[in-house]
């Protein structure tokens, strides 16, 4: 398994330097959420009653919380669903907009008075 192949399952920050196979109380050294949990396994299956796709592990009480699941199997970055993966490139694009050195986040500054001065001039207008 690559070690640059892993993304944090809350902050997305990549793994690199994490011990594999992740000891499980290992924890993202950037937000401090816990690893060796179900939304960062590969069997993670939000759908089914269990959270989990694997048909003989035992269901976890929480699936963003430390657990002893031996069929844990870290996500690879390729394998990241479409859900996750919309919710990094929103992340990425918050970070980027709200950075203070973006020409976007100074035009949306001057584009939202700008939109409520005219929504209210056409109230007031009536």
């Amino acid at each position: 398994m690559s070690h640059g192949s892993l993304l944090c399952w809350k902050c997305f920050t990549p793994l690199h330097k994490v011990a594999k196979p992740f000891p499980r109380l290992e924890a993202c050294r950037n937000c401090g959420v816990d690893l060796h949990v179900c939304r960062l396994c590969r069997h993670y299956a939000p759908q089914y009653p269990t959270n989990c796709g694997h048909d003989t592990a035992e269901p976890a009480r929480d699936a963003e919380t430390a657990n002893f699941c031996h069929f844990f199997a870290p996500v690879r970055v390729a394998e990241i669903d479409s859900e996750q993966a919309s919710a990094a490139t929103a992340h990425a694009d918050l970070n980027t907009l709200f950075s203070g050195n973006n020409s976007q986040a100074e035009s949306l500054s001057d584009a939202v008075p700008n939109a409520l001065e005219d929504l209210f001039d056409d109230k007031l207008d009536d």
